[in-house]
């Protein structure tokens, strides 16, 4: 049985403008709360009663929640079946709204390019952009994603 058989996929098998929905996640105040007191203490997120006074009206998540979440949904549903090396790093990450206690995120991220590593014959690179959105279909984060995974053999 091959490694594809076995849902491994290597940078031959993914294609560029390959579209994948990677699920939904509804976030609670206590969750806000949570993350926001560990590595975001910021009253906004962390005191609803302060949060109520602010800008926003209410308690917001941490835009640093919002992309940890979409991240465990990618991985969930997408990196993981992958050939992962490494991430190389992220692009244009924008926070356009923010989120509330109830809100449910839905993660897509669509695979914008594949290229063979200039640098290394066992490795490619995969380009993504991942635009996470509300239960209202308004996007509340959107960012670029590279990432490096490895060739199903080296080119010789």
């Amino acid at each position: 049985m091959s490694d594809t058989d076995q849902g491994v996929r290597y940078l031959e098998d993914i294609d560029a403008q390959t579209t994948i929905e990677c699920g939904e996640i509804t976030v609670s105040a206590d969750d806000i709360v949570d993350f926001a007191e560990q590595f975001d203490p910021l009253e906004m997120h962390t005191d609803p009663a302060a949060a109520s006074e602010s800008q926003y009206g209410g308690l917001i998540a941490s835009g640093y929640h919002t992309l940890s979440l979409s991240v465990r949904l990618l991985v969930e549903e997408a990196r993981s079946k992958r050939a992962v090396v490494a991430g190389l790093g992220i692009d244009d990450v924008r926070w356009h709204e923010p989120v509330r206690p109830g809100d449910t995120l839905a993660v897509t991220t669509t695979v914008t390019e594949t290229r063979p590593s200039e640098s290394d014959p066992n490795t490619g690179i995969i380009r993504e952009q991942i635009s996470v959105t509300n239960q209202s279909g308004n996007e509340v984060l959107s960012l670029e994603n590279h990432e490096l995974v490895e060739r199903r053999s080296s080119v010789e």
